[in-house]
């Protein structure tokens, strides 16, 4: 069983002196990475369907993440939450779903 989950945007990026580093320790993980002309990582694209050790992945690599880089996702319950990436840390921020009063 587990959990399954689905990315619904992000905006990420990894500079080129740190792509090799952030590839090597990400392999074998449901990410693909997307790098532009000059090497940096842009774009990462969920290809898993299951939620494993994800955050603690983006833990491991947060050091080398842009600042203001976030991984939006949503779970089979309706639950959604980011990775927000700052100062060398990733963090997971629940979203807060309200409803106006009528």
């Amino acid at each position: 069983m587990g959990y399954c989950i689905e990315m619904k945007s992000s905006k990420f990026f990894v500079p080129t002196e740190h792509t090799g580093r952030v590839f090597a320790m990400t392999q074998g993980q449901p990410y693909d990475f997307q790098l532009d002309s000059d090497g940096n990582i842009t774009e990462l694209e969920f290809i898993g369907e299951k939620l494993g050790n994800d955050f603690e992945m983006f833990q491991w690599i947060a050091p080398y993440v842009q600042d203001g880089s976030y991984i939006w996702m949503i779970g089979e319950d309706g639950d959604q939450w980011r990775w927000v990436f700052r100062s060398g840390v990733c963090k997971e921020i629940e979203a807060k779903v309200e409803w106006p009063d009528e």
